[in-house]
């Protein structure tokens, strides 16, 4: 029996371990995601423009740390500049 307990929680270890890889979250919409995006027409194109959608248990994430500014919403999606490139996809 003891064994049972330890393979199951071996697998589900796994499990969670391949859906944060695949990003099976991000895609379901259970967690927030960003993504680079143009830049809208007449806004600076200098830095790096990110689309973020909002996640059913995270909300919309904020990239005000990274130094961006919140330029609004559209489409059910939040429009971040930083006048940078950031390191890193945030969320991930």
């Amino acid at each position: 029996m003891n064994k049972k307990i330890i393979f199951v929680g071996v697998l589900v270890a796994a499990v969670l371990g391949l859906a944060k890889t695949q990003h099976w979250f991000e895609r379901s919409g259970v967690i927030s995601r960003c993504e680079v995006a143009a830049a809208p027409f007449g806004e600076q194109s200098g830095g790096q423009w990110w689309s973020c959608r909002e996640g059913i248990l995270t909300g919309y994430p904020t990239l005000e740390r990274d130094s961006c500014q919140s330029k609004g919403f559209a489409n059910r999606r939040e429009l971040w500049y930083c006048p940078t490139p950031l390191a890193s996809t945030p969320g991930f």
